[in-house]
């Protein structure tokens, strides 16, 4: 009787299905880049190499809007704004879109923090680094994981509130430019290796995967004072 309930579920939607395969996947593709870049020494030069290029990139403009950009994406600000967000969100009566947001964030990032120990990745040398160089380790890299989760869920809230398609798309694509902006900002800088934030990437999206799902199920969208 439950196989076949689910079984007509998944014929009723097959998006929350074909959703957790792709979260699968991208969970999959982040382990698959944190065990190459410890253990084959091919990809860590390919990437060593694709991240030396981005740092001698010289466009004048490039370095301060590097550091503005990390300065924003630092876990405090992103904590800020993700409970200034939140708390907008539950006074304006989305509570299920103002818990999914702080949920998704802080548990992502917590995760995140996890996975730098887990993976104990080496940051690149003192040298090359223009700004301080953290203490934690570097895989994966919490400016771009914070960053993307914060801004991926916002714009997922977007494109579900606002009416004006126009509106939402444009909204949804400054969130993307800020999270990529934060994210290569940390390579130009020198305190993480692209390889860093492409698993930044591959983790975010997974999580980010499981937060639709779930406001999905739970409906993040509703606008009452319990939804």
């Amino acid at each position: 009787m439950v196989s076949r309930l689910r079984r007509d579920s998944w014929q009723r939607d097959p998006i929350p299905g074909v959703l957790v395969i792709v979260m699968g996947v991208l969970l999959a593709g982040f382990i698959a880049l944190g065990l190459a870049l410890l253990f084959a020494p091919a990809f860590v030069r390919m990437d060593v190499t694709l991240s030396a290029a981005i740092r001698g990139l010289t466009w004048p403009w490039l370095e301060p809007v590097a550091r503005a950009a990390s300065w924003l994406g630092d876990f405090s600000r992103m904590a800020a704004l993700t409970l200034a967000a939140g708390c907008a969100l539950w006074v304006g009566g989305r509570r299920t879109s103002a818990a999914t947001l702080v949920l998704t964030v802080g548990l992502g990032s917590l995760a995140g923090a996890a996975l730098k120990l887990l993976f104990g990745r080496v940051r690149p040398a003192l040298e090359v680094a223009r700004i301080a160089l953290p203490e934690s380790y570097s895989f994966p890299s919490g400016h771009a994981l914070s960053s993307l989760l914060f801004f991926g869920c916002i714009a997922f809230l977007i494109v579900l509130h606002v009416k004006s398609l126009k509106r939402a798309l444009a909204a949804a694509g400054a969130c993307a430019l800020a999270a990529f902006t934060i994210a290569i900002s940390r390579v130009y800088l020198g305190v993480h290796f692209f390889g860093d934030i492409v698993g930044s990437g591959l983790l975010g999206f997974g999580l980010l995967t499981v937060m639709v799902v779930v406001s999905a199920r739970w409906g993040a969208s509703g606008a009452s004072g319990t939804t």
